[in-house]
């Protein structure tokens, strides 16, 4: 049993519940400046007592990636799940994100000519029926696009994609680098990035007037899941096998359905539990030589 990846998993399932709450009274531009400038400094904090000179081992290119990947893996991602879970549930957006392993499994054939085996093709066909399922709430006609639900639930799946292109865009780069480094410096440019837009909301003045709830949403995001689940995943990784606790990604769906029904009392729909259990036994096909 490994503690940390599972307080990890649990953190960024619970994540799209803390959105769900703080976007109610805050603007995603000023949510996302005030989340990543948390977990910034605190990992900035961790990282330079480990190493105060780690900024000094990046390179002019380096940086270009670094720009990059907070770009699309920290702005884009932020913002396509803020920006959906306006117009779907916490529990739908927890089980599409889970469809990332075989959208990863996808970009990994195309750009980096990774083997896929007919096992792997089953799961991805699976994976996208569970998410179609998901999205379509069983309705299989051009009425869904319609419904509010299904242009966040799109949104979100937009999300997924963005977070694909960061993981197999961003493999060179990330494997030069220490992991809480090159977090450390993504997340502070990320920051960096957000923090402009944060203009155009015109709502800091509302900081003041924030509920309990609120804020523990903004504070749950900044310290658990920028900072803390990071931290925790990679202490895991450095105990135990890369398959053994990516298992534990299983489980964030779950997180997020539990919370969502505790703390937003949102309603658990036999199509969606359907879909995202199609969905998860995709990616488990899709992924099933590197977990064996």
């Amino acid at each position: 049993m490994s503690w940390p990846a599972l307080a990890a998993v649990i953190f960024w399932g619970v994540s799209f519940i803390a959105t769900k709450v703080a976007i109610r009274e805050l603007h995603p531009f000023t949510l996302l400046p005030l989340r990543f400038a948390i977990g910034a400094l605190l990992l900035l904090f961790v990282q330079l007592r480990r190493d105060r000179h780690f900024l000094k081992a990046f390179s002019y290119r380096d940086w270009v990636s670094v720009v990059l990947l907070a770009g699309v893996g920290v702005v884009g991602v932020a913002l396509l799940q803020a920006y959906g879970l306006f117009y779907t549930t916490a529990i739908n957006t927890g089980w599409i994100i889970a469809i990332n392993p075989i959208l990863i499994t996808i970009a990994a054939r195309l750009f980096l000519g990774e083997a896929i085996t007919f096992t792997k093709i089953a799961g991805i066909l699976l994976g996208f029926f569970g998410i179609v399922l998901i999205i379509s709430r069983g309705v299989f006609s051009p009425a869904i696009f319609r419904f509010a639900s299904s242009f966040g639930d799109l949104l979100v799946f937009g999300s997924a994609m963005a977070w694909t292109a960061y993981t197999v865009g961003g493999r060179g780069f990330l494997s030069r680098f220490s992991p809480l480094a090159s977090v450390t410096a993504i997340m502070m440019v990320g920051c960096l990035i957000i923090l402009p837009l944060s203009g155009f909301a015109e709502d800091w003045g509302k900081l003041t007037h924030l509920s309990l709830s609120a804020w523990a949403g903004v504070l749950f995001l900044g310290i658990f899941c920028s900072c803390l689940g990071y931290l925790f995943w990679y202490a895991a990784l450095e105990k135990k096998d890369s398959s053994i606790v990516g298992m534990y990604l299983y489980l964030e769906p779950f997180s997020t359905l539990i919370g969502a029904i505790l703390f937003l009392g949102e309603e658990v729909k036999w199509i969606t539990l359907l879909g995202g259990g199609v969905t998860l036994l995709g990616v488990y096909l899709a992924t099933w030589k590197s977990s064996k």
